[in-house]
């Protein structure tokens, strides 16, 4: 239960004192904070409320406050990386809409997470409410998408979460697995980050009839990000290949 002046202003008064009693960055407290007071599901709840912003923050608010008024929100990625970019707004925080694709399983599936502008580093980081992680290299670096579609060796990338390190133990290996790290499309900044095994896969093209059906004639630069060939996909145990 957080303090009762927490409800004259639920953005920033809730987040800070939810990260002080965490001690936690305050970008790292709001996905955490999505995430602990919410479920991922597409439900009826979800399919009632799951759009509509305002009423998703408000139960997250009340969720977290233990009001018994609360609905705990039912959320999927999308919603709940357009609740951590509102919250975010709020404090004063850039953050950008990053789009995944993916066609592994045969037909394109898609996940959606936000990039976080670092105000203390002037970096774009990945922070994913859906899966509760954010991303970094083998010195502890956070990491943007940029950087996660250029790397050919997925034992050097740790997702973490204040409990974890490794795609095991933050339970984001199906994101690895699934391979929906080969092509992004950021909309802020009119770009399509892709690898050589966008192409091989033909996930590119995929990608590239996707937008257009979805977003429109839209103008985007597309960036290939890496030579090597295939990412090979390998058994990870806490972040370590097992191949």
């Amino acid at each position: 239960m957080f303090p009762l002046l927490c409800r004259a202003d639920p953005t920033t008064a809730l987040i800070k004192a939810y990260a002080a009693s965490r001690d936690l960055p305050v970008v790292d407290a709001v996905r955490e904070f999505i995430h602990e007071n919410s479920d991922h599901g597409d439900g009826i709840w979800n399919k009632k409320h799951g759009n509509n912003n305002v009423y998703v923050l408000d139960h997250l608010f009340r969720t977290a406050m233990d009001d018994p008024k609360a609905e705990r929100p039912e959320l999927l990625c999308g919603n709940r990386s357009t609740a951590m970019q509102a919250i975010l707004e709020k404090l004063g925080i850039r953050a950008r809409t990053i789009y995944l694709h993916s066609n592994y399983a045969g037909s394109l599936m898609g996940h959606v997470f936000v990039e976080v502008m670092n105000p203390a580093t002037g970096a774009w980081e990945i922070q994913d409410a859906d899966y509760n992680v954010a991303y970094e290299n083998s010195e502890g670096r956070r990491l943007g998408i940029a950087a996660l579609i250029a790397e050919p060796d997925f034992s050097k990338i740790f997702p973490v979460n204040a409990r974890a390190r490794g795609w095991q133990a933050t339970n984001a290996k199906p994101l690895m697995m699934g391979q929906f790290f080969n092509v992004a499309f950021v909309p802020a900044s009119g770009m399509l980050y892709y690898n050589q095994q966008a192409l091989d896969t033909n996930v590119l093209s995929e990608v590239d009839a996707y937008i257009r059906e979805n977003h429109g004639e839209l103008y985007y630069i597309p960036a290939r990000l890496g030579d090597y060939l295939i990412r090979p996909v390998l058994e990870f145990n806490k972040g370590i290949s097992r191949s």
